[in-house]
């Protein structure tokens, strides 16, 4: 009889120390696909693309479609007006003062200057500029951050006789936004720096010339 308490007693403690370990011992659950069953039968369950991993020296496409439209206006008018006067009430007198005395000569209420002066000026500028980029950049990507993001950088440069051209754009983006065609839109893309700069006799043309340049740095209004 004391026997058999002494296997329900263990048993009785061991229980719960088991289920523990039970517990202890079970995989975290995993989440399930709803439609996992569904593929393979079903003509619409298509199983999504397994998410791409990037790392650097990856080439991606960048899709710019950037446009920006830039008005200032400004109107400036002022009027000044300046006037004045200096005159001697007195003066000695020369014969006097070559004898070395100090006499008050004949000459009084000497006006000895009058000035007046009006100044206006009306000033009037307007600046308006549009500009549009449509393109396909090829980026690589030159890092990747610890929380997954992605840098990007592209660069070309163009050449057609004397005139050049030289496009560079850089920003960040995560790597889900990247399509299954390896292509992202540029405004998607944070930090985003576009800089295209032009060289040759177009750009030449369209720019101030140094005596344009001179004449608005001696006369800024």
């Amino acid at each position: 009889m004391t026997h058999r308490l002494s296997i329900l007693v263990a048993l009785v403690v061991a229980l719960p120390a088991g289920a523990q370990l039970s517990r202890m011992a079970d995989p975290p659950a995993v989440e399930r696909d709803p439609a996992e069953n569904l593929y393979g039968v079903s003509l619409f369950a298509v199983r999504p693309p397994e998410p791409k991993t990037f790392k650097i020296h990856d080439i991606v496409t960048i899709i710019v479609n950037e446009s920006s439209t830039q008005t200032s206006e400004q109107t400036l008018e002022t009027t000044k007006e300046t006037e004045g006067n200096a005159s001697i009430g007195a003066t000695l007198s020369i014969e006097d003062l070559l004898d070395l005395r100090l006499r008050e000569s004949s000459i009084s209420d000497l006006e000895l200057l009058r000035y007046a002066a009006e100044r206006e000026f009306e000033g009037e500028g307007e600046y308006e500029r549009t500009d549009r980029i449509t393109d396909r950049l090829s980026a690589t990507v030159i890092d990747v951050k610890p929380n997954g993001v992605l840098v990007l950088e592209a660069r070309r440069f163009t050449a057609s006789d004397d005139e050049t051209k030289t496009v560079i754009l850089s920003g960040n983006c995560r790597s889900e936004d990247i399509t299954q065609q390896n292509t992202i839109q540029s405004n998607q893309l944070a930090d985003l720096r576009l800089e295209v700069k032009h060289e040759g006799d177009v750009s030449r043309a369209a720019s101030k010339g140094p005596l344009t340049r001179f004449v608005e740095w001696i006369l800024p209004f």
